[in-house]
């Protein structure tokens, strides 16, 4: 069964989506597709999707907690892609003390030889994969501008009260994860970790 996003209250004067009757998310994204995509310095539309593994997520639970790394990719198991998703995994840890959590979306199905659980399990990433082939969420935020489009490779960032802080779609694939961490210690007002050294070989005091 195809996983969907479920977008439930969203602001901005977008329209809300609900599961329909039968159980299924509506596959019409044309009143979306016609508004504005969410900018910097918006308040984030109230979000809960579901992950490649079924789990919802919703961005109220992080209210107050945590920072959230929307990351866009376009295909799963392609170079750049890879590149990008695995700079975030390494960075991850440091990202969690700093308070990010990270959701990656692409336009990928959920399953499947080439889906984006096999590619979640193949890099061994901590975080979660969002399938979107409707396009709701890419839609969302300018990730894309016609259904059939796969997604830019962008990411928003989004801060604990809720607040859409910056939106990056001139990232550096192989170096994002730090990219991002930098940025986020910077906002903070975290000096970054200072280069190590070699220390002075010990000399006698000047007599």
């Amino acid at each position: 069964m195809r996983t969907s996003f479920l977008l439930l209250g969203l602001t901005l004067g977008l329209p809300a989506f609900g599961a329909s009757p039968s159980g299924q998310t509506p596959s019409s994204t044309s009143g979306l597709a016609s508004s504005p995509p969410v900018s910097e310095g918006q308040a984030a539309p109230r979000l809960e999707v579901r992950d490649a593994n079924g789990t919802l997520r919703r961005l109220s639970d992080l209210r107050g907690k945590k920072s959230l790394l929307i990351t866009f990719f376009p295909r799963c198991f392609t170079g750049n892609c890879t590149s990008q998703l695995t700079s975030l995994r390494d960075a991850y840890p440091q990202l969690q003390k700093a308070g990010v959590e990270v959701w990656a979306v692409s336009t990928d199905a959920a399953g499947g030889p080439k889906g984006q659980r096999a590619f979640r399990k193949y890099l061994r990433l901590p975080f979660p994969l969002l399938p979107d082939p409707d396009r709701r969420l890419c839609l969302l935020f300018g990730a894309v501008h016609t259904k059939e489009q796969m997604a830019a490779r962008m990411s928003v960032f989004i801060d604990k009260l809720g607040q859409v802080r910056w939106i990056d779609k001139q990232m550096s694939p192989r170096t994002h994860g730090a990219d991002v961490l930098a940025r986020v210690r910077t906002q903070a007002g975290i000096p970054a970790a200072p280069s190590p050294s070699i220390a002075p070989p010990n000399t006698a005091p000047a007599q």
